[in-house]
């Protein structure tokens, strides 16, 4: 009766303390993207759109073997483990304690004894408590999403530049015979004194340049190959090997309404999870500054022979109720409560900049599309004569038409013409994976492994 009389005084001492309110603004979203796009459903899968079965595999490999993903997944087993413990919070705990004393001048006392506790959610901060376990679960199972679409993502980048590097090397090759040729023909004719001196020492020095660039190319290659098998948690050997292709896909990607972002990309659940986990320590904080009222039983008693701990004679069993609250704690509990609401307005400036963040994404990726399909549209008619001239001026050079400075010119103008080529096919294809995971494609509509991942995770 004492204890329910006291209600009232501590609910006045803790009524002072009100929860802050709070407003996430919500920005204004426009209802189209700036660059005209379709506004059909996004593909499910941008991984089966590029058509390759060789990065298909790797991807998969990567998603089971990759060492830093499944560190995110044990982040999000541990975040499903906090999850119990914090809901066992709620229930009561039942223990058995056995004890054994001396003091001086007396004999020993042995002592055993059965408790059961039970702190009481009156006022609902065990919920809170739980509620953002929940949400972070639901964060980390997010967070773990985006890793694994980002690995997926730049796995396929790095297959791609691979094959661009293949492309090159064999550019590069081809073109360093192709001036060996060269170099023949004008030694000859410097033997046969048609060429000057000065033609053979720039024909030999575009040579050896040439050799030079095949050697920094062949490097190259083997740093991409050493990334992508640490990528799929293999030993970085430089084995692996892939066709020197680059596939041109023509197929417009349908971008949708800006809205539709807020659902489809993990990045952003995973901030907005963040937001709401947060708000959930705010009310557990503010919460914690209020009464406490628990409830305890126990049965047990305490004897000098151990023996005699179990006699009917010697158990005791006791009831009783506790309502705690703190008068004078030196301001602790109000500075957790401000440190947690200035945690809530920091995730909430988060969550915003990742937002605006991702609309710049889909934005650029949009107009980086348009812009790349034209240069590759220009540049290819810009190969085709860049090597015609080739060709010629090397022609005309042999009949004396031209000096051999107009041969170098129209040989730079025409490798940087191919290679121009051979990088827009690529970018081209970034694009193409960098539109999807900003929109919020999925390399895969559901991927073979999530199901057992999941089963993982369930599993305690």
């Amino acid at each position: 009766m004492r204890a329910y009389l006291l209600l009232p005084l501590l609910g006045l001492l803790t009524a002072c303390s009100a929860p802050p309110e709070l407003q996430t603004p919500t920005p204004e979203l426009p209802s189209a993207w700036q660059v005209a796009t379709d506004a059909a459903e996004l593909s499910p899968s941008w991984l089966v759109g590029l058509n390759d079965s060789a990065l298909s595999e790797l991807v998969d490999e990567a998603v089971l073997r990759n060492p830093s993903l499944a560190a995110q997944r044990q982040q999000w087993l541990a975040a499903q483990q906090r999850v119990h413990s914090t809901g066992a919070d709620r229930y009561p705990q039942l223990s058995l304690e056995l004890g054994s004393r001396r003091q001086e001048g007396a004999e020993r006392s042995d002592s055993l004894e059965l408790s059961l506790g039970w702190t009481l959610d009156i006022w609902g901060k065990l919920s809170a408590d739980q509620r953002e376990a929940e949400l972070n679960r639901a964060a980390a199972e997010a967070a773990y999403v985006e890793q694994r679409e980002a690995l997926a993502a730049s796995l396929a980048q790095n297959w791609f530049a691979l094959q661009e590097a293949r492309l090159l090397l064999e550019l590069y090759s081809q073109r360093r015979d192709n001036l060996q040729q060269n170099l023949e023909i004008i030694e000859s004719g410097y033997r046969q004194g048609l060429n000057e001196a000065l033609d053979l020492y720039l024909a030999r020095n575009n040579l050896h340049a040439e050799a030079a660039r095949v050697e920094q190319q062949q490097q190259s290659l083997s740093e991409l190959q050493r990334e992508l098998e640490r990528q799929l948690g293999r030993y970085p050997s430089a084995m692996l090997t892939t066709a020197a292709a680059l596939p041109l896909i023509e197929t417009v990607i349908p971008a949708g309404q800006p809205a539709d972002i807020l659902t489809r990309r993990p990045d952003l659940q995973q901030q907005w999870l963040a937001l709401l986990a947060a708000d959930a320590a705010l009310a557990s904080a503010h919460r914690d500054r209020f009464p406490s009222l628990s409830l305890n039983a126990a049965y047990g008693g305490s004897s000098d022979a151990l023996s005699d701990l179990l006699s009917s004679g010697n158990l005791t069993w006791s009831l009783g109720a506790s309502l705690v609250q703190s008068l004078f704690d030196a301001g602790r509990k109000a500075a957790v409560q401000e440190q947690a609401l200035a945690l809530r307005r920091e995730q909430e400036q988060r969550w915003l900049d990742a937002l605006f963040s991702a609309f710049a994404e889909v934005e650029n990726a949009l107009s980086a599309r348009q812009s790349l399909q034209a240069r590759y549209a220009l540049y290819l008619k810009a190969e085709q004569n860049a090597l015609n001239a080739e060709t010629l001026a090397f022609e005309q050079y042999q009949h004396g038409l031209e000096n051999y400075t107009t041969v170098l010119e129209a040989q730079r103008r025409s490798l940087d013409a191919q290679t121009s080529v051979i990088n827009l096919r690529r970018q081209l294809l970034d694009n193409r994976i960098e539109l999807h995971r900003a929109l919020g494609g999925r390399f895969r509509a559901s991927s073979p492994n999530q199901s057992q991942q999941t089963q993982e995770l369930d599993t305690p």
